[in-house]
């Protein structure tokens, strides 16, 4: 936070795995040391509901304290531009979607007074490192064992360790969970101050329905696609679940990737968050996001693919 320069940094990762908060920490730890600063929550979704312009005027009242008067995007960007020239500030984008969202209102490092950081958190890699130089760009990754059942049990039972009767039930819905934060904390809350028999209903119910909380801000990213990346993604999650062993799924998802017309749709996957590359350089599907894929074909395609059971 010492340099004079003004930077950009990216954060990206698959829904649910802490972006926002990781921006949130560091938003309130540093906002102090700026002239103007403004955390700009929903980006892409406000987008859709309000409009470009709405996120334009949102931004100029928070970081000049007052309402202007903006009648055009190009208005807005002017606004912006002219007014934070000479100021150093903080500000956060948080779950950025499109780049027109970063052109129009961020632009360049020319915009923004010496000393600024502009913070982007996304699902899609390529479009911040469109934006963004790429060693300034970070994977936020999945949480460790250990920090997953931390994390777990200070939701469930409101201190770092399980209770000593808990702990085979409590490792069962860490290793669900994946590493997922989101699936962590939504799952601890769900089981604090429930006895072990209703532990064991809703891990059994959860091998059935997934939480519709977790698969609600999953389905995001999934929306989010165009219509072909949506038949390959349906397709590799439709293996993933009926595939007997992890090299038969190895094995088809190689033959898609063989695929002309379709192999270089999966690198496009991986920059969405949706498949990541494992330490053994295999494609890998997290176990939140293949029930998301699940519960979408058992909804809307159920008809195009073989029934699953």
């Amino acid at each position: 936070m010492k340099s004079d320069d003004v930077y950009f940094v990216g954060l990206w990762g698959m829904s649910g795995i802490g972006k926002t908060e990781i921006a949130s920490v560091i938003y309130e730890r540093y906002r102090h040391q700026f002239e103007a600063y403004c955390f700009l929550g929903d980006v892409g979704e406000m987008y859709r509901k309000k409009g470009l312009r709405w996120l334009q005027k949102t931004l100029i009242c928070k970081l000049f304290g007052k309402k202007m008067i903006v009648t055009s995007e190009h208005d807005g960007t002017i606004i912006i531009k002219n007014g934070l020239r000479w100021k150093k500030v903080l500000l956060v984008l948080d779950n950025v979607d499109h780049l027109s969202q970063l052109e129009l209102i961020v632009g360049g490092t020319e915009w923004f007074g010496r000393g600024s950081r502009i913070l982007i958190t996304t699902r899609d890699k390529h479009l911040v490192v469109s934006h963004v130089k790429e060693d300034k760009v970070y994977e936020v990754l999945l949480l460790s064992e250990n920090e997953a059942l931390e994390l777990f049990c200070m939701h469930a039972f409101k201190r770092k360790s399980p209770e000593r009767d808990f702990k085979v039930l409590s490792n069962e819905v860490v290793k669900y969970a994946d590493g997922l934060p989101l699936a962590l904390k939504v799952l601890g809350s769900s089981f604090y101050r429930r006895d072990k028999k209703h532990w064991r209903h809703i891990i059994d119910r959860l091998k059935r329905i997934p939480h519709k909380d977790i698969l609600g801000k999953l389905r995001l990213s999934f929306d989010g696609l165009d219509k072909d990346e949506k038949e390959l993604f349906l397709d590799i999650a439709f293996l993933d679940i009926a595939c007997f062993s992890r090299d038969d799924f190895d094995i088809c998802v190689v033959l898609l990737q063989r695929d002309v017309s379709r192999g270089f749709l999966i690198h496009y996957l991986i920059e969405k968050s949706l498949l990541s590359i494992d330490l053994d350089n295999s494609i890998v599907m997290h176990n939140m996001i293949r029930e998301m894929g699940e519960n979408v074909i058992r909804e809307e395609y159920d008809n195009s693919r073989i029934w699953l059971p």
